[in-house]
């Protein structure tokens, strides 16, 4: 045999050697996870319909690295379809001589490993086209645009009050943050045009150099005091905010633990602070004492949403702070969906359950939903600020907030300080639409908050029922794997108060003809 043909044996060999592998690994996950012991697995069965999902995905992907000696990465892998793309794709990597990074769950037991000399010798890949690859990785989101199934990133032209003119339909909007109806109130449009008139469009630069503005410093004053904290630090975005505080607070020699549902931003934080995260299961109070006592002896860092974006539910603060003082955790809280939303005068989580001004070490929030403008801030104790305002690398290196979106934060403050009816609203308006979906059969999960999600069973069905919504003039949002288990896709919507009665009808009977119609409710 010539080398060439011998060279394309081993490759080919290889290729069968890691599909075999990898198709190993999923068999144990189903049987030992899944509980589906008797799964027909062919190169070419889509892994979403296995019901796979992100915790199967990371267990899949540690397990990978630990007999191949490659460290795949894991948003890649959660983009390929079958065993023959993962296969393509682990065969591409080089193999790496450092032990594996431990994933941030628990990873289950996939079976005994192969060793690595049992898999075939690796052959270089062939050259392509070096955008091929990711044109590969397009091939969900270009099969979803031929089915006429694709509803992200909708262009909207028109707003007007809880309405909306997207893709050039008007729709009544049941997606948005702007939880209080702040962004065209009149308070927080003539702040935002003052503050453009006074200072111009953008910043000088940097907060620690010529960035910062006498409107900087008030509205980190006014958040102290509205969070009842001693200082605050305003960030130029609420993923920044996230990713600089966690990564600034701790390193590698301390521990991160988080709810398993953790917003993504939170979640990027702890990667880039290099520091070990355990993960516990949502909202348990037990799986968080046990995660503390495995980090004891290190200093740790706890971090939890307030109110969870994907389910609506909120945390157990009052048992989470116990947990934290008896540990000597520091506690961070990211109120995003918790402000203008919870608390008698929607002052957030703190305010809903009473705790004390210190119990919340680092209270994390963002500028952009019920605020009505962009942006993030930390609001906590003067020493925990001034470390942050100085070590924190999201603010040293970042362009100060525009002082448009800094006035329209102040204002939108002042407002739910202001005009308290539109808090009382805003419960109103969830009540009558809780009641009215679950009278009609939906499943909305465990939220009771104003993020209301529709659970929908499946992908298919998650498309059909925005397809139809957005037909009949409705603006509802589809949330899908990677973005929730597989098994848990849903309509996420989102009440205001600017949803009227008859709004929220129009909404229940939309909902209610689109839910027939795909056999989601009888």
């Amino acid at each position: 045999m010539n080398p060439a043909a011998n060279a394309s044996l081993v490759g080919f060999e290889s290729k069968r050697s890691t599909r075999d592998l990898i198709r190993k690994n999923i068999l144990a996950y189903l049987r030992e996870e899944a509980r589906l012991p008797n799964q027909e697995i062919t190169d070419e069965t889509p892994l979403a319909q296995l019901g796979i999902d992100s915790l199967g995905m990371a267990s899949l992907n540690f397990a990978l690295e630990k007999e191949i000696s490659k460290r795949p990465n894991q948003e890649i892998m959660y983009e390929l379809e079958n065993i023959k793309q993962l296969a393509e794709y682990l065969d591409s990597l080089p193999v790496v001589t450092d032990s594996p990074t431990p994933p941030s769950v628990t990873p289950v037991n996939l079976g005994p490993s192969i060793e690595a000399q049992e898999v075939s010798p690796q052959v270089p890949a062939p050259v392509e086209d070096k955008i091929a690859h990711y044109e590969r990785l397009n091939g969900r989101v270009r099969a979803v645009k031929a089915m006429g199934l694709y509803f992200f990133e909708p262009e909207i032209t028109e707003h007007d009050g809880p309405w909306v003119v997207a893709d050039g339909k008007r729709m009544l909007m049941l997606g948005s943050y702007e939880y209080l109806g702040l962004l065209g109130h009149p308070r927080t449009k003539q702040a935002t045009h003052d503050a453009v008139q006074h200072f111009g469009t953008g910043h000088h630069g940097a907060r620690l150099l010529a960035g910062t503005t006498n409107l900087h410093r008030q509205l980190e004053a006014k958040l102290a005091k509205w969070m009842h904290s001693q200082d605050a630090i305003v960030f130029s975005s609420g993923y920044v905010t996230n990713l600089a505080t966690i990564s600034t607070l701790v390193d590698h020699n301390c521990f991160i633990i988080g709810d398993e549902w953790n917003h993504a931003s939170i979640v990027d934080g702890c990667r880039l602070s290099k520091a070990p995260l355990l993960t516990f299961k949502h909202n348990d109070m037990n799986s968080l004492a046990e995660r503390l006592r495995q980090a004891e002896g290190r200093r740790t860092l706890v971090v939890v949403d307030a109110v969870f974006s994907m389910d609506g539910d909120i945390v157990n603060l009052p048992a989470v702070i116990d947990l934290c003082k008896r540990h000597n955790a520091l506690l961070m809280v990211d109120e995003a969906h918790s402000l203008g939303v919870l608390g008698k005068t929607g002052h957030g989580i703190q305010e809903h359950f009473g705790v004390a001004d210190g119990d919340i070490d680092v209270k994390m929030g963002t500028l952009s939903k019920t605020l009505a403008s962009s942006g993030g801030f930390v609001a906590g104790r003067e020493e925990l600020v001034t470390y942050l305002r100085h070590h924190a690398r999201g603010y040293i290196f970042s362009g100060a907030l525009s002082t448009g979106h800094t006035a329209a934060a102040i204002a939108a403050l002042d407002v739910i300080d202001n005009e308290p009816e539109l808090v009382v609203q805003l419960r109103v308006n969830l009540f009558y639409y809780l009641k009215g979906l679950l009278e009609l059969g939906f499943d909305t999960g465990c939220t009771v908050t104003p993020i209301v999600p529709i659970m929908t069973r499946d992908e298919a069905t998650t498309l059909d029922m925005t397809r139809l919504c957005r037909e009949a003039g409705l603006f509802v949002v589809p949330v899908v794997f990677p973005a929730v288990p597989s098994n848990a896709p849903r309509l996420r919507t989102c009440i205001s108060s600017l949803h009227g009665k008859p709004e929220v009808d129009f909404a229940l009977e939309v909902l209610a003809k689109a839910g027939k119609q795909t056999g989601l409710i009888k």
